[in-house]
């Protein structure tokens, strides 16, 4: 397969895979929330998640606070104890290593890096700082041959396009992102919002959202739909809420998460596998990440 990447808009990511069969599969991994520079950052895990689309040849879709970076503008979320000693170095800028520390870290899977986009705390930052530090490590990561990292917006649209070997058959998946709002959702994880966001985005085939740290799918959203030709059908809107992958909890001693009495963060993304049917439409396989027997829905 040839894979051709096209910004059609700031907010809009054309992925379009070209000399596809029936039956060839493009897996890919949807995360959010990693904040990779906090002290409760689960990197242990991520890497192993990474691995595996990296050893798959697949995408990986970081889709909003990749970093973390409270250090920086004095939240009132933050505790010193939650500082990784690694980003206090005399006479080093805290943003600067943690940019450092991300370039490095991501390094190994640019190539595997489809998009990454702006979360509440990399927006923050520009607002207090005036320093975009997503795009910069974005910058530097596609200095390398291979890489071409598409820098997303906090909310947008990604076309995944995937076109036959032979003919002029193709397939689109239309997946709206957006990284999130409010707070931890701690009764309803979110999950009232689905019906809204459904109509919200019509043009939709999965929606995709982040920030609550809380990990769920919903593959039940029916919607009935007519084509130019008059024909009616129906077909579902997936929403895939993303987990975390920072443990905000802990051990419950102390912290912004554990004096509001969040939720414990559902630590991981989700993996979808886009497969290609020629006589049918693409089939979406989402697989929940968990560290227990994988759950296929």
């Amino acid at each position: 397969m040839k894979k051709h990447v096209e910004a059609l808009s700031e907010n809009v990511h054309l992925f379009e895979f070209s000399g596809v069969r029936s039956g060839d599969v493009i897996p890919s991994l949807f995360c959010s929330d990693i904040h990779l520079d906090s002290i409760g950052c689960k990197r242990d895990i991520l890497k192993k998640h990474f691995d595996e689309i990296k050893h798959a040849n697949g995408l990986i879709f970081i889709f909003g606070d990749l970093l973390d970076v409270m250090g920086s503008y004095g939240d009132r979320r933050l505790q010193r104890e939650d500082i990784d000693p690694q980003f206090i170095q005399h006479g080093r800028t805290y943003l600067d290593l943690v940019a450092e520390y991300t370039i490095e870290f991501l390094k190994p899977y640019a190539k595997n890096i489809a998009l990454i986009s702006y979360g509440n705390h990399e927006k923050t930052i520009n607002k207090f700082h005036n320093h975009d530090i997503l795009r910069t490590i974005v910058w530097a990561l596609n200095l390398d041959d291979g890489v071409n990292i598409q820098l997303g917006a906090y909310s947008g649209w990604i076309f995944l396009r995937m076109r036959q070997e032979k003919g002029s058959g193709s397939q689109t998946c239309n997946i709206h992102y957006h990284h999130g709002f409010g707070g931890n959702a701690k009764r309803s994880k979110g999950m009232l919002d689905v019906q809204i966001e459904a109509m919200k985005y019509p043009d939709a085939d999965i929606l995709v959202r982040g920030h609550t740290h809380q990990k769920w799918y919903d593959p039940s959203t029916a919607r009935v739909r007519v084509t130019r030709g008059g024909k009616i059908f129906k077909d579902k809107i997936k929403y895939i809420q993303s987990g975390s992958y920072v443990d905000g909890i802990g051990e419950g001693k102390s912290g912004w998460p554990v004096e509001k009495n969040f939720n414990p963060t559902d630590i991981g993304g989700w993996f979808v596998d886009f497969k290609y049917k020629k006589s049918n439409a693409n089939q979406y396989i989402i697989t929940q990440i968990i560290e227990t027997p994988v759950e296929t829905f």
